[in-house]
Order: structure tokens, then C-alpha cells, then sequence
């Protein structure tokens, strides 16, 4: 029997909502998956005001931006479904758009309400995936390892380049897991901050990005302008958080509290660029270029980034074999997770693994939204 399912997906670079419809089938154990149909929905610039200011909302004004950004997700699936003409009784599984990420003070916060979405989308919604686990002792993250195991079991690594790094590997039949730096989340931001006009460095045909702006460095080509700055290098890679065990995550408060200090104004923005980015190059590298003959599957945004490819696979060069799959996976691969996830949840499976969160057990995260028709 194949299960349908709609993921949602909005990732800390703010890039916009990404939307799989999947389908998933279990035979004896092992599972499959096709993407059905796929696409990312831009945030405006005024949701992107939003998302970004809603750390610092107060109470009221969070729980309204809650259900707000809960209906706008709901009226995007709602017609993604029907565009693709998807069957109606769709279950619909959404990250939401994470707020706050604190699990050593007890809590996790993925803006959208799941009553919201429900209720727009009229379908049957879970979400709030992350807070059964952060309860239960666990980081809340990360939670694409599971699919990770069960729908990739070809790759030996699974390396998502988006707002942050992050990577799953088995080790002695365990599923390990941790985010490894921070990545887009920070390139994307300092690109917006500067205002770069887009045709400056895209062609006409090619260009995306916020009232005529950039969004991002396409192809790292600013990165690759730049030049080392060897003092800003040691100072990211000595960040303590380097040092540490996992499991461990990162957050947006991480970010604003140790990598934004270490960036001055006095310094070129390429300079920046390129010097962050080969920060996030020794990082990985020094977790996958220990393994010989290991395939590593790359998705996530930073695929597309061809500076920070060739210096990834010049770091590994005869050691790991670097696979770049198709366009769709490359771009959805965090959507088809959690539509993964949210099946898992409907399922009674359990869809958190502790081995990666450092929980006191394996649980089955979401807060589930049936819809009535």
C-alpha cells in the first residue's frame, strides 16, 4: 500500500517553503519513496521580515504570527494539492519554521500552527515535531537521520548543506548524528545585508533574489573573489563547539552568539565569504575524509555552490567519493524527510532517533490535526 504524504520544509536560510508530495511504500522491512511533484514557494519580502523579527515578538504577538504563518502554510499546500491534483485526504507533515532552538533550557519552537494549517489546507496536519524528543532529554535534533537510514542506505554519509551542515553515518549498528556548522544561515544573511544588485553577478534570465537584491552568493562566485583572511579561519575553527561530542545542534542564538562577533565591517565581504566558507569545508572534512573508499551523498542548497564543491572534494580527493544526486533530491530532500516523519507519526512508528538527540529513548515526535470532511 503506498502512503501519500505532503512534507513542508522552511529552512533557516529563509530561501522560502519548500513543498514534496511523496509517496512511500513499505515491503518486508524496507522502504521506498517516489517524489511526486515538488517546488519552493519565495517568501516575500514581508515574510521574511516577519520570520526574521519573530524572535523578538512578545507573547501575544508570537502566538498571532503562530496561526498567521500556520494559515499562509495551510493556503500554499492547500493549493499545491490542488494544482498537482493530489487526492484530497492528503496528509500533510510540516516542520514549520523554527524560532527558537534552546533544548538545554527544556524547549524548542517551530513557528505554524498545526490547527492553523489544518484548517486552511483541510486536510489532517502534524507538526511540532521536535518537542516530544527535546522533552524527553533529547536535543530535538537532528531528525532527518531516520529517513536517512531507512530511505538511503546506499550512501555511507548523508551530508545536508543548508542553513546548516549536518551529518548521518551508521557506526557499530548506531545511527550517529549532529550538526556540524553553521553554513547558508550565515552566507545567505550577510549576502541580503549587503544589497547587492542581482545583476551585478547573474544573468538577466537567471536572476532571483529580493526586490532586485541578492539572496545568496550564486555559485559561490563572491566566496571565490575574496581572499583568506587567516586570523578569521582560526577563530571559527577554534569555536568550542568544534570540540565537542555529539550529540549536539545549533541554532540561530548559537550564530548570533559567537560566529556574528568574530565579523567585522572592516573586513571585504568576498574576504568573508571565502574565508567562511573554507572554515565549513574543514569542518566536514575533517569528519568524512577519515573513512576511504565511503560514498557521501551531498543535498541541500550548498550543492549548487561550485566554489564551496570543488574545495569539499579537493579536501577528500581519494578518500571519499563525493555523489551529487538529481535536481529534485538535491533540493527536497528535507521535505520528503519529514513527509517521511509525519507518516512515521501516523503510523505509531517511532520517527526520533535518541542515538542522535541524546534522549532517554526513541520516540514518535508530532502533534497530529485530524480534519474532518
Amino acid at each position: 500500500m503506498a502512503h501519500q504524504v505532503i512534507g513542508l520544509m522552511s529552512g533557516t536560510s529563509l530561501d522560502g517553503l519548500d513543498l514534496a508530495a511523496c509517496s512511500f511504500k513499505c515491503h518486508e522491512g524496507e522502504w521506498s519513496y517516489d517524489i511526486l511533484a515538488a517546488e519552493t514557494t519565495p517568501y516575500s519580502p514581508n515574510w521574511i521580515s516577519h520570520l526574521q523579527s519573530a524572535p523578538s515578538l512578545g507573547g501575544r504577538d508570537l502566538i498571532k504570527l503562530h496561526l498567521d504563518y500556520g494559515h499562509h502554510l495551510g493556503k500554499i499546500a492547500r493549493s499545491f494539492r490542488e494544482k498537482n491534483d493530489l487526492k484530497q485526504d492528503i496528509l500533510i507533515s510540516s516542520h514549520g519554521h523554527t524560532v527558537f532552538h534552546e533544548p538545554a533550557n527544556g524547549y524548542t519552537f517551530q513557528l505554524g500552527h498545526g490547527a492553523a494549517i489544518a484548517a486552511s489546507a483541510r486536510a489532517t496536519v502534524v507538526s511540532d515535531l521536535r518537542s516530544m524528543d527535546v522533552a524527553n532529554g533529547g536535543q530535538g535534533a537532528p531528525l532527518v537521520p531516520m529517513g536517512d537510514r531507512l530511505l538511503f542506505p546506499e550512501y555511507d554519509y548523508c551530508l545536508n548543506i543548508g542553513g546548516f551542515a549536518n551529518i548521518s553515518f551508521e557506526e557499530d549498528g548506531e545511527r550517529l548524528a549532529f550538526d556540524i556548522c553553521p553554513a547558508n544561515f550565515v552566507i545567505n544573511r550577510l549576502v541580503r545585508q549587503a544589497k547587492i544588485p542581482a545583476g551585478q553577478y547573474m544573468n538577466p534570465g537567471e536572476i532571483s533574489g529580493t526586490e532586485g537584491f541578492l539572496d545568496y552568493d550564486p555559485q559561490g562566485i563572491i566566496a571565490r573573489s575574496g581572499k583568506l583572511i587567516p586570523e578569521l579561519l582560526q577563530a571559527l575553527d577554534n569555536l568550542s563547539y568544534y570540540k565537542l561530542a555529539g550529540p549536539k545542534s545549533l541554532g540561530e542564538e548559537w550564530v548570533k552568539a559567537m560566529i556574528w562577533p568574530l565579523i567585522t565591517e572592516s573586513i571585504p565581504l568576498p574576504d568573508i565569504l571565502h574565508t567562511f566558507t573554507i572554515h565549513v569545508v574543514s569542518q566536514i572534512s575533517g569528519i568524512i575524509s577519515g573513512a576511504p573508499g565511503k560514498r557521501v551523498l551531498v543535498t541541500g542548497g550548498g550543492a549548487y555552490n561550485t566554489f564551496f564543491m570543488e574545495r569539499l572534494k579537493a579536501s577528500v580527493s581519494g578518500k571519499s567519493e563525493i555523489c551529487i544526486p538529481h535536481k529534485m533530491l538535491i533540493e527536497f530532500k528535507e521535505a520528503l524527510v519529514f513527509a517521511f516523519l509525519g507518516l512515521l507519526c501516523m503510523e505509531g512508528l517511532p520517527n526520533c532517533l535518541s542515538s542522535v538527540t541524546g534522549a532517554r529513548s526513541d520516540t514518535i515526535g508530532g502533534s497530529i490535526h485530524r480534519f474532518s470532511r
